[in-house]
């Protein structure tokens, strides 16, 4: 019986995944593992521990010890344990609103950062390798044909020789 052979468990770079269908299938499988992880350290070091994930469809996930809104009012400085008034439950809701639309507001600005370095990135590798191959003395030999050695071959007896008359 041939049995099928694997790569097995190999690691892999950590990069910006281009393609959409694929970004999509790594954030659902790597998503659990993430938020156990969450669990997990917050279990063993016993903090008050909250993760939010918002994923490109704009749907959240999100994992709070003991709740996320219990996180959530310690870190945007409310007490759980004062009772407020339906006017100040008003006003805190609306500070929280404020602060969310904020957060939303930077993270839709550092997206638009992110794109724009993306594009630039490209355009400067692009800029980058169009450079380099009008500069055919710095070419590596081993992605030349036999012609393309023998032109720089004779180029560089070109440039020999105009060293030599100077």
């Amino acid at each position: 019986m041939a049995r099928k052979s694997s790569r097995g468990r190999q690691k892999i770079s950590i990069k910006w995944i281009e393609n959409g269908d694929k970004c999509s299938v790594s954030f659902s499988k790597r998503k659990s593992g993430v938020l156990k992880k969450v669990s997990e350290l917050s279990t063993m070091c016993g903090i008050d521990m909250a993760l939010i994930l918002f994923f490109e469809s704009d749907k959240a996930f999100s994992y709070g010890n003991p709740t996320l809104n219990a996180i959530l009012n310690c870190f945007l400085g409310v007490d759980s344990q004062i009772v407020f008034d339906s006017a100040s439950l008003k006003i805190i809701e609306e500070q929280h609103i404020s602060i969310i639309q904020e957060m939303e507001g930077k993270r839709m600005n550092d997206e638009e950062m992110l794109k724009l370095e993306l594009q630039r990135r490209k355009t400067l590798s692009l800029e980058m390798i169009n450079h380099a191959l009008g500069k055919w003395w710095e070419y590596p030999i081993e992605k030349m044909s036999l012609l393309q050695i023998q032109i720089r071959n004779a180029s560089m007896e070109d440039l020999k020789m105009v060293f030599e008359e100077q």
